[in-house]
C-alpha cells in the first residue's frame, strides 16, 4: 500500500475508487456476521471524473456512501513497479533506501515520488539474494485523487496498485506450492501475478488488454508463457499448474480457446458470483469494468488487522 491516511471514519465497511481509462469504478463491502458481501459496484463512465465532482458526489450521497473507508487504486499511467535487491538496511529504513536505489529507474521526479514495497519470500530467486518489489507514485497524481474522493463525500485512508488488489481475490487460491497464474486484461494493459502458497512471487505487466484481438492473441500467449518459464528457471519455483483469467471471459473467445490449446494448465476464468456474497447482479459486462474494484474492497479485513483503520 503507496500511502497510509490514519484518520477517525465512519463505520460501515469499505469503499473502493478505481480509476480507469474510461471513468471510475466503484465497489462496497459490507462487513456481516457471516462474510464479506458486496452491497455497491458500478461502474462511471467519464471522459474527466476531475470534472464531474457534482454527479460523483451526488451518486456516493444516493448510496449512503457519504464518510465511508475509502481505498483508491492508481490507474498504470501513474505508478511504477520495479524487481530490486532488498537494501541491507532495518524494515524501517527500507523506504528510504528504496528512493535512491530506484532514482534513475523511473521516470518522474523521485523527490515528489511515494515510495513503498512488495516483499517477497525468502525462497524467491533460489534464496541468492532477497528481493523486493520497489512501487514508486508520483505524490501529485495519489493527492489529486485523494482531495478528488474528499470532495465527493469519501474518506481515503489506503492508496494502492492493481497488482496487490488482485491478490486479495487470489490468495487463498493460492494454498499450495504448486503455482497459480493469476491473469488479468485491464483496460488499457493487462499483468500477471504468479503465487505459491498464499503468496506472490512474480508481477509483471503485458502489453494487452481485454480487447485483444485475434491477431494478437498468440502473441499475448506467448509473453504468458515466458513469464512461465522465467518463473520456473529463475525465481525457482516448481512449474504452475493453474491458470487463472479475470475479469470473467467465456470459454469461447479467442484467448481462452488460444490458452487451452497451447499451455498445459488447469485454465479458468473467474467469476465473481461464484466467489463472493454480492447483493449486486455481477453480469459478465460488469465485471469487466469492476473486478479491480471488487478486488480491493475485501481488503478491508487486513485493514482492520494491521491496525491501519
Amino acid at each position: 500500500m503507496l500511502s497510509l491516511f490514519k484518520k477517525k471514519t465512519k463505520s460501515g465497511g469499505i469503499t473502493s475508487v478505481v480509476f480507469t481509462g474510461k471513468g471510475v469504478s466503484f465497489a462496497h463491502i459490507q462487513q456481516t456476521a457471516s462474510q464479506p458481501e458486496l452491497s455497491f459496484c458500478e461502474h462511471i463512465f467519464s471522459p474527466n471524473p476531475f470534472k464531474d465532482t457534482t454527479r460523483f458526489a451526488e451518486l456516493i450521497k444516493s448510496k449512503g456512501l457519504n464518510g465511508t473507508k475509502t481505498l483508491i487504486v492508481m490507474p498504470e499511467s501513474s505508478y511504477q513497479i520495479h524487481l530490486v535487491e532488498r537494501p541491507a538496511v532495518p524494515d524501517e529504513e527500507i523506504a528510504d533506501a528504496l528512493r535512491w536505489k530506484i532514482k534513475d529507474l523511473i521516470d518522474f521526479d523521485i523527490e515528489h515520488a511515494v515510495i513503498d514495497y512488495i516483499e517477497l519470500p525468502e525462497d524467491a530467486y533460489r534464496g541468492r539474494s532477497r528481493m523486493l518489489y520497489a512501487v514508486a507514485a508520483a505524490r501529485n497524481e495519489i493527492d489529486r485523487r485523494v482531495a478528488w474522493c474528499e470532495s465527493i463525500g469519501l474518506e481515503p485512508i489506503v492508496v494502492d496498485v492493481p497488482e496487490l488488489a488482485l491478490l486479495n481475490l487470489t490468495e487463498d487460491l493460492a494454498d499450495s506450492e504448486a503455482g497459480l497464474a493469476a491473469f488479468f486484461l485491464g483496460d488499457e494493459s493487462s499483468s500477471i501475478n504468479l503465487l505459491s502458497d498464499s503468496s506472490l512471487y512474480f508481477t509483471r505487466h503485458l502489453h494487452y488488454n481485454r480487447k485483444v484481438g485475434a491477431d494478437d492473441v498468440g502473441a499475448a500467449v506467448l509473453e504468458l508463457q515466458r513469464s512461465l518459464d522465467y518463473y520456473e528457471s529463475q525465481v525457482g519455483k516448481p512449474p504452475c499448474v493453474r491458470l487463472l483469467v479475470m475479469p470473467f471471459q467465456p470459454d469461447d473467445t479467442p484467448l481462452m480457446t488460444e490458452l487451452r490449446q497451447s499451455l498445459y494448465l488447469d485454465i479458468h476464468s473467474l467469476n465473481l458470483n461464484n466467489l463472493i456474497s454480492s447483493s449486486v447482479e455481477l453480469s459478465d459486462d460488469l465485471q469487466q469494468w469492476t473486478t479491480v474494484a471488487v478486488a480491493a474492497a475485501l481488503r478491508s479485513e487486513s485493514l482492520e488487522s494491521e491496525g491501519v483503520i
